[in-house]
């Protein structure tokens, strides 16, 4: 009786088992999802650009010396001002730091530095010859403007038009070399000596700007950019301490469109359950 009993338990517990394994089997089986990777604008970067840069630059003469009394200014208006627009190449480097502050806002810092070479030369000094003055005379003397480096510091807001590309706005400070020369001849329709004289400033003004920019690969950041700068005036007396005196004045701003690519240093955010 006992035997059978303890037959009749073990089947049952056996059976319960077996149903109870068949119930685990029969369930599907789920995997913990995937954690997401998020594109993030925040870090710092490093880059390059090319393109080109346009200078829009006068050079007007306010006062000369008298010859007759020396030392005596008064005005010369004729071949006056006289514009020294050019264009140029231009190339150079930047680096920054973004904070994306919001889903789809980015804040930034900038500084870059580039090299350009706009020059133009004219015949004369502007400003030195009077009405009648023949081309031929005029052309002894001879003016040059040129514009080299530029460089500025800048704050940047943009906006996530996409999770990989924004749209950005920029403006700050900004620096121009500029480099003035005059020569002006005793064949010439001014100077009574052979004179020669070459000015060079860094000039300080503002620029502004904007562009959009793209997470073309991983950690790469492609841009296209146009920006505006204005360094004011650029004034200056040529031959100082002399019969010949020209004193001058040259506005001086520029307008850049270039194209850049840059690697942001980090990687992209893993977002967290």
């Amino acid at each position: 009786m006992k035997r059978v009993l303890f037959a009749a338990a073990f089947a049952a517990i056996a059976g319960i088992g077996a149903a109870h394994a068949a119930d685990l089997a029969a369930r599907p089986y789920t995997k913990a999802p995937a954690a997401a990777v998020v594109e993030s604008w925040t870090g710092f970067y490093l880059g390059a650009d090319v393109g080109a840069r346009w200078s829009d630059t006068t050079w007007t003469s306010t006062a000369l010396e008298d010859p007759v009394s020396a030392f005596e200014a008064f005005r010369l208006p004729q071949g006056n001002p006289a514009s020294f627009n050019s264009t140029s190449f231009r190339g150079g480097g930047y680096a920054g730091y973004n904070w994306q502050i919001a889903p789809s806002w980015v804040i930034g810092i900038e500084g870059d530095i580039a090299w350009a070479d706009n020059k133009k030369t004219l015949a004369g000094v502007p400003g030195t010859w009077g009405a009648g003055t023949a081309a031929s005379v005029i052309a002894n003397d001879n003016t040059t403007v040129k514009l080299g480096w530029d460089a500025s510091i800048r704050g940047r807001v943009g906006w996530l038009v996409a999770p990989s590309v924004m749209l950005f706005g920029t403006g700050g400070i900004a620096w121009q070399d500029v480099s003035l020369n005059a020569n002006c001849m005793l064949a010439g329709p001014w100077c009574v000596a052979n004179r020669s004289e070459t000015f060079n400033k860094v000039a300080t003004g503002w620029t502004v700007g904007g562009g959009v920019e793209a997470k073309v690969w991983t950690n790469w950041l492609a841009r296209v950019e146009y920006r505006y700068a204005d360094f004011g005036h650029v004034d200056h007396e040529f031959f100082p301490r002399t019969i010949d005196s020209v004193f001058m004045t040259q506005s001086v701003k520029t307008h850049a469109v270039s194209v850049g690519l840059a690697y942001q240093f980090g990687g992209p955010v893993v977002a967290k359950y």
